[in-house]
């Protein structure tokens, strides 16, 4: 009995926290911007922008981070066996695709418009 009393004051005791946490940024934002002197209408549409952005920007963050995590570790671990040396290394971590508008090769970039450079022109009759 007396444990589920301390855990249930624990957690009212850490909501109180985060919810005194959360006004105090709210009032940051309000005085950083001031969004305190908006009308009730205009502060609507800045949280609702806010929201959104934040919402897009936390989401972004989640769905990137693990690509961009590991990229970085392969980046240094292909240093690290180049011995500290970091050329060739973008190479070899670059997808090799034949419709990007670079490609990336041991030779260095190529452009969309070099390589289409020494195509066939298919518009002359």
């Amino acid at each position: 009995m007396e444990t589920k009393k301390v855990n249930k004051v624990s957690a009212l005791a850490t909501m109180d926290a985060f919810a005194r946490w959360a006004r105090l940024k709210k009032y940051r934002i309000e005085v950083t911007y001031g969004v305190y002197v908006f009308s009730p209408m205009e502060k609507v549409v800045f949280w609702t922008l806010f929201c959104f952005l934040f919402t897009v920007t936390s989401f972004a963050a989640v769905v990137y981070a693990q690509r961009n995590l590991l990229l970085l570790i392969r980046y240094a671990a292909a240093v690290l066996v180049n011995g500290g040396s970091g050329s060739g290394v973008v190479s070899n971590l670059m997808p090799r695709s034949t419709g990007a508008a670079y490609s990336v090769a041991r030779s260095g970039v190529t452009s969309l418009a070099e390589t289409m450079g020494s195509a066939a022109n298919s518009q002359v009759p």
